[in-house]
């Protein structure tokens, strides 16, 4: 994704996704569930490193996050061949 507004965006439609809370997500993404509100909210006073961990645990788990383009914005999707097992997030 091009920014990181973009990524801040997409990451509760991801979370949505997997059907996830955000104090699971926050778990997988070792964080506190705080930094997964204000990631979700767009606040700006999180840490790029934080940001980054909530990425790669959605990723990890088969969200692929789709870029925006100049008709619509940023977007997610479930890898193909990815099933999502409730058992599985950890």
């Amino acid at each position: 994704m091009d920014s990181t507004t973009d990524i801040m965006i997409a990451l509760r439609a991801g979370r949505a996704l997997l059907g996830l809370s955000q104090e699971e997500l926050a778990t997988l993404a070792g964080v506190s569930r705080q930094i997964v509100v204000r990631l979700e909210k767009c606040e700006g006073n999180v840490l790029t490193e934080s940001l980054s961990r909530v990425r790669t645990a959605l990723e990890g788990h088969g969200v692929v996050f789709i870029e925006a383009t100049p008709d619509r914005g940023p977007g997610v999707a479930l890898a193909r061949g990815r099933a999502v097992d409730p058992a599985d997030r950890g």
